[in-house]
């Protein structure tokens, strides 16, 4: 991808660079050639190749036309924005792995800002585009196709970098670092991270992390990270548990809907069968672990 930059009154022009792709979806699906599948109660059946067309085709069946595509509120956001003194009168935002949106057009109406939001799925940059237009937004919210490790920006471009639930596709230490790099000086910068919430879990969710995400670790553990990548924690705190629901309820609906589609389609089941037992953990083990959503400043 190539450099961009925002021209009055904040056209996104794109200049010639390298092309790069990745995703910034889950880290079993971005960044393995396979994912585990598991049974109805969670044990380990196989592995399914992430590499089949057909693996992405059922995949983006389940994530289109969701409200959003992590774990979230509009009431986090609020409160994560409101933890952030000296943000100038409307900022500059950089959404990273926006999704659909779900954050990108709130800031835009709560700071009165200006927001690219960053993604490599087109179909939910079209989404973004979607909803700046139907809010009366679409001079302040850009959809940018791009992949955020390989950020198409100069240093110290931006006032604000947001992310929620995709940070960690890239490694949360390497995003903690893009964004720096992309931040002017005391910009700020709001992430979620997942995180244990107890020291020791149960084996059985212990180890589905492990296969999912092997770098997760404690709230504390990430605070050291975010000081050695040069940021000021100015708070944080977990999202509550419906915050996780709001992503689930309408995730477990289209499923329904999905398996009846695929009936009979063992492979397609497979992949269901991913997102739900995704939802079933935290059903189960949602004391376990979370996301806390970290404030910071740039030192």
């Amino acid at each position: 991808m190539g450099v961009c930059s925002l021209s009055p009154p904040g056209r996104l022009e794109a200049k010639a660079g390298p092309s790069r792709v990745g995703s910034c979806y889950r880290p079993s699906v971005a960044t393995r050639t396979g994912v585990p599948a598991f049974g109805p109660a969670g044990e380990l059946e196989g592995i399914i190749d992430t590499d089949e067309p057909w693996y992405w085709e059922v995949f983006f069946q389940v994530h289109s036309d969701l409200p959003r595509e992590a774990p979230g509120s509009e009431a986090s956001t609020r409160r994560a924005l409101a933890l952030m003194p000296g943000v100038p009168p409307s900022p500059l935002i950089l959404d990273l792995g926006c999704g659909p949106g779900a954050a990108s057009t709130l800031l835009a109406r709560e700071t009165g800002g200006r927001v690219v939001g960053l993604d490599l799925h087109l179909p939910f940059l079209r989404e973004v585009r979607r909803k700046a237009h139907a809010e009366v937004l679409g001079s302040r919210v850009h959809a940018l196709h791009a992949n955020m490790e390989s950020l198409p920006f100069p240093p110290a471009t931006f006032d604000l970098v947001w992310s929620e639930g995709a940070l960690y596709s890239m490694g949360f230490r390497r995003g903690l670092e893009a964004a720096h790099a992309v931040l002017r000086p005391d910009g700020h910068l709001a992430v979620t991270e997942a995180v244990w919430l107890e020291a020791d879990p149960p084996d059985e969710v212990r180890l589905w992390w492990e296969s999912e995400y092997p770098d997760i670790t404690s709230i504390d553990a990430n605070l050291a990270l975010i000081a050695e990548a040069g940021f000021v924690t100015l708070n944080h705190f977990t999202l509550p548990t419906r915050a996780w629901w709001e992503y689930y309820d309408p995730l477990e609906a289209k499923l329904e809907g999905l398996r009846r589609d695929h009936a009979g389609d063992a492979v397609a089941l497979g992949v269901l069968d991913e997102a739900r037992v995704e939802a079933d953990m935290y059903r189960r083990y949602g004391a376990s672990y979370g996301y806390e959503f970290f404030v910071c400043r740039k030192a």
